[in-house]
Parts: C-alpha cells; structure tokens; sequence
C-alpha cells in the first residue's frame, strides 16, 4: 500500500497548508517530518508556547468595564476576556508585549486616576498597578516594551486642562512619575509610537479649540515635547496606532463637532506634516486604535448621529486605502482604549551575553532616569533597558556576570543609595542598600563577586573605597584609601585587582594619580604609576589584562585614551584617539571591545557611542549613537574584565 493512501489518504505527497504558526493554529491530519520541517521553515507550523497577538479594547462610556479580546491576525468577532478594575470611559491603553496597561478616565463625573495592568496570555480581571500622578480623563497613551507614557487630559468637568506627561515602568508597579510638559494643554487627543519615539496628535484645548497639532517624545529621555508637524484636519476625539516606521491618525470630530472618517499617517523617525492615507468605512470618533507589526485595528467609538458602535475596522499600515471591516465589539461603546501584544513598538529585544548598560546622567530635560544598552560584539544604536528609581547623574557603577549596580549621585543633593538591576530582565531598579556616606562624583569597578567605589565627593573631595558583595543585598563596607582624595575620577578592574585614575584633587587641580587595590582584600590603594597627562571627568573600562582611560578634561577637553598592562606597575602609554573630544562620560568593555559613550563635548550633550579594540592600539571607530545624548552618566557592563 502507497504511504499515500495510508489512513484513508490523510498523509499525502502535496500537504494542505496550515494555518499558521500560532499554538492554536489549525494543521489536522497526519503528517509525515519531512512536511513538518517544510511548512516549518515557512513560518506557518503552530508552535506550542506561541500564542497569537491579541488586541484588547477596554471599558467605554455608560461605565464600561468590559475588556474584549480579538486575534489580530484573523478577522471576526472579540470574545469577553474580563474587567477592569474600575469601570469608567475616556480612560488610555498602552503597554509591553506581555502586560497591557489602562490608566485614567472618569467614572460617572469624577476623573480617575487608576493605572490597571493585566497579561496578555491571561483571561480574568485587571490588577492594580498603581495611580497617576494627576486624575484625568480623555488622555493619551504611548509605549515601548518598557515605558508607558500618558500625556495631556482633563478633569471630570474639561476643566482645568493639563499638558501633563508621566510615565509606569511596565514591568514594575508603582505610580507614575513626571516625565515633562506638552507644548500646550489639551486633552481629547491620541498617541501612537515606535520604539524609541511617542507621537500624540489632536485634541482640544478648551473653549471649543480643537486643533491639529502633533507632537513628539524621545521616550527614553525625560524632557518636554517638541512640535512634529500638522494632521491634514483640526480633530478631536481621533483615535491612533503605529508600526515601527507610521503613525496612524483615524476619525474623530472636527471643528463644530462634525464626526469624520478621515485616516491621517506620518513617518514616526522625521517630522512633518501628515498625509493622507485613506477613509474608515464608517465614521467614527471617540473610537479606539491599536495595531500590530502591520495591521492596524479601530473599534468601537460613535457614528455621526453619535450612536454609540460595536464596529472594529482594519487596515494595512504599509499601504494606503479605506479601511475594511474586521469584526465586532461585544459591546457598542465610545470612549474606550486599546492596546496590542503585538504593536511593533512593544516587541521583545533579545539580550545578549555581552551587554553594556549606560544609566542615568543629564541632559536638556534634567537628570534622567533612563538605562540604556548595547550588544557590545554588534555595533548599533542604544536601545532601552528600563530605569533607575529616581533622575540621578554623577553616581558610580560596577556590575558582575548578572547584576548591575549604580551608586551615590545627585538626584537632588548627594544620596547614599546604591539600587540594582538583573542584566536577565528588562524594568525599573531595586533598592540595594548605601554606601558609607552620601557620595557624588565616584568611581565604580568590580570583580565576578566584588564591587568597590572610590573616591568623589561627601561633601568635599574623599579618599574612601567601600565594597558591597554583589550577589547579597546589603549596605557598603569601609574596605581602605585611595592614595590621594579626589572626585571625577575613573576606575576599572582585573580579576584580582581594582584601579582607580585621575580625577580631580584637594588643591583643586586635575590629578595623574593612578593607584591601586587587591579587590579579594581590604585595606589602602597602593600608587600604580601616573596617566599620560593630569585628566578629570574621565573614563576607564578594561580586559582582564588592560585598563583604558578615555576622554576628560586637562583644563581643555581631550579626545586621548591611554592603556595601563593591570597585572604591573608603571605608568600609562597612549592608545589613540576618541572620535571627539569630550568629558564627563562613560565607559563599558567585554573582555574585547571598550566603549565610550555620551559626555559633554564643545556643546551640548553627546549621543556618540566609541570602541576600541583593548588589545590593540588605535583611535577608536563609530559603534552608533544613545537614546538619549546624556552626560555625567554611568556604565557597565556583563563581560567586563574583572570578571
């Protein structure tokens, strides 16, 4: 008997396609590994543990709490999929690939300031993440895999209106914190983003003024907004999502209240004004967006006799055209939110065995709170990792093979706080414990299980080195001296030894000073030898055999890095050159490649990321560019040379 007409012809030489690659996925029958495999390599064999994007659409005027489900690969109705905390309307979505967020709305006349959090692979009812920091309605709101920003809003009666922007780190709780200001107050307005950017467009700021102004965030970097350009119409009550590369602007009321069914786009990476992109097929305001990779999805909202839809309509972000009827809301509702699993600018970003991590620093939007990073074997743009618990800058940083921590700073005046990180999960830092005294402008280095910070300022320039065990949470010891009080300074490391250079000293005056210390050990540093030229606001990373000082200031800026062999004395030999010339930067290194990242150059803050080689000299090349320029920050990393 043919293998093909085995158990009635199921097995086959030419095998039906499944239906695609998601664990609930249709592929019935027998099939023999060799169709396994080919449809595999297709990307249309379901896997188990990959479960299909979802969009949520949540809560809605008439005190809603219902949250509907729909697949946003498959057309057809949503399905009920649990509640909200607390129902209420004209309340914002956003989140990661994995937690779905809603915050804010009114329930009856009375705002709210409630952030709801809620899996993703999970049916059942929202938790409570945390609040606001102001109660408002008819906000905006905006994501990446780690932040969640919420701009603009009202209160229960329009009024006072706010040009508020705060922001949840996804994966940890906690209330929201001030991220900056709009350029205007207004609310009724929507938000859209990308990885790195947030959009938001429309609106109403009071007194009947409805406008078509749109305007931008850098997400990972606190600040105000900036103008990006103008929708083609002045509208209110719009609904928006994205892709990676556009931003889409669909229906809403336009000026005396006039419901329309325009659909706007923009590219998210350059400013401008927006394009037509087509129409909704049924007119629609107070509705509610949310996208995956490709296609964006609009639901619920109200027609132009204001009646209230169950309507979701689709399009496809790539291309421009009506858009085209998907399914059904199980309930007809407006002033509801939505997000996706699957939005473009809420896909996971694979860590890596050699990851730099840049935290904290200032900028033209204060100090940050952001943490950056890096595959350092890969050059590229930084991208983010999630956040220090508070704007901090002028703090120092070691890390082992799986945490990293930073400590002291400025986030107001001089703290002793020391918080940490898992390189393994993206999200907001956790208290570690404190140093021996409040500290500012000290160094960082570390063995596999060791971190020590050195010198800075407690007020005035200190000597003390204290140590932490990295694995076990727990306030610092007094571990010795540096040979010389100074603040500004840099530090790097071996396996067994700690190292400690430059900076600025008592008289004040930059220092050459290089000393060091035998981490396993406590007790003073020992002179090591002398850098290349007297340099503070410096940087230093290492290999396990060789320590780099970059960057700096002589009494002028300077672009020299110098190299130290760790195991023996002596004093330091030039390297070569940064690519430009600036201090008050950061360093990280694989036992590789070094890298040099931000600092303050002629002007303004730096973005410029450098690598060298460490065992070879030469100036260094390009690696790409922070997200945001920063100065005054600090890095490290999983792969340094002290480990």
């Amino acid at each position: 008997m043919a293998i093909s007409s085995w158990n009635a012809g199921i097995i086959r030489p030419v095998a039906v396609a499944p239906t695609g690659p998601f664990q609930d996925g249709a592929a019935p029958g027998v099939w023999t590994l060799d169709q396994v495999a080919f449809w595999t390599k297709q990307g249309l064999w379901p896997l188990a543990g990959n479960a299909a994007p979802i969009a949520l659409f949540a809560g809605g005027n008439g005190g809603s709490n219902v949250i509907d489900k729909i697949l946003t690969t498959t057309s057809g109705n949503s399905i009920d999929y649990g509640d909200l905390s607390v129902a209420r309307d004209g309340l914002t979505g956003c989140g990661s690939n994995t937690v779905a967020i809603f915050a804010g709305g009114t329930v009856g006349s009375t705002e709210n300031l409630t952030i709801d959090s809620k899996n993703y692979s999970s049916s059942g009812n929202c938790t409570f993440f945390g609040d606001l920091t102001q109660a408002r309605y008819f906000l905006a709101g905006l994501s990446n895999t780690i932040r969640g920003i919420f701009l603009g809003g009202a209160d229960g009666s329009d009024s006072p209106i706010f040009n508020i922007i705060d922001y949840i780190t996804i994966a940890s709780t906690g209330n929201a914190t001030d991220f900056g200001d709009l350029t205007t107050v207004r609310y009724r307005l929507s938000g859209c983003s990308s990885t790195t950017r947030g959009l938001v467009a429309g609106g109403n700021t009071g007194a009947a003024s409805t406008i078509n102004v749109i305007e931008y965030i850098t997400i990972a970097s606190n600040g105000n907004a900036t103008d990006f350009g103008d929708l083609t119409t002045v509208v209110q009550m719009n609904a928006s999502c994205a892709s990676s590369t556009r931003g889409i602007f669909a229906g809403g009321l336009t000026t005396g209240s006039v419901a329309i069914n325009t659909i706007d786009f923009v590219t998210i990476a350059s400013t401008g004004n927006a394009t037509d992109f087509g129409d909704l097929v049924t007119i629609s305001s107070s509705n509610a967006g949310a996208a995956s990779s490709t296609v964006g999805l609009f639901g619920g909202g109200r027609d132009s006799a204001f009646a209230n839809q169950n309507v979701i309509q689709s399009i496809v972000i790539a291309t421009t055209g009506n858009s085209t009827d998907f399914g059904d809301l199980t309930v007809a509702r407006q002033q509801l939110a939505a997000c996706s699993s699957a939005a473009a600018a809420s896909q996971p970003t694979p860590t890596s065995a050699a990851m730099a991590l840049f935290g904290g620093g200032t900028n033209a939007g204060g100090r940050q709170t952001t943490i950056q990073y890096v595959n350092i074997a890969t050059t590229g743009d930084a991208m983010m990792f999630g956040d220090l618990t508070v704007g901090n800058y002028e703090q120092g940083s070691c890390s082992s093979l799986t945490r990293g921590l930073w400590a002291g700073g400025e986030p107001s005046s001089s703290t002793n706080v020391i918080e940490y990180i898992e390189f393994s999960s993206f999200g907001k830092c956790s208290d570690f414990g404190d140093l021996t005294a409040a500290t500012y402008n000290l160094a960082g280095c570390s063995s596999s299980t060791r971190g020590l910070f050195g010198g800075g300022q407690s007020p005035s320039a200190t000597n003390v080195i204290s140590y932490v065990t990295i694995a076990s949470t727990g306030n610092a010891t007094d571990f010795g001296d540096t040979i010389e009080a100074r603040y500004y300074i840099a530090a790097c490391a071996s396996p067994t030894r700690g190292v400690f250079g430059g900076g600025r000293n008592t008289t004040p005056a930059p220092s050459n000073v290089i000393d060091y210390v035998t981490i396993a050990s406590t007790g003073n540093a020992t002179d090591f030898g002398d850098l290349t030229a007297a340099t503070q606001n410096l940087a230093a990373c290492s290999s396990s055999t060789r320590g780099l000082f970059g960057g700096g200031s002589t009494g002028s800026l300077t672009n020299t890095i110098s190299y130290i062999t760790i195991a023996s004395t002596g004093n330091a030999t030039d390297f070569g050159d940064l690519t430009q010339a600036r201090y008050e930067l950061m360093s990280a290194s694989s036992g590789i490649t070094g890298l040099f990242a931000g600092g303050t150059p002629a002007s303004g803050y730096s973005n410029v990321i450098d690598y060298v080689t460490i065992a070879s000299t030469g100036n260094a090349t390009d690696f790409g560019d922070l997200i945001p320029a920063v100065s005054v920050g600090s890095g490290c990393s999983n792969a340094h040379g002290g480990l």
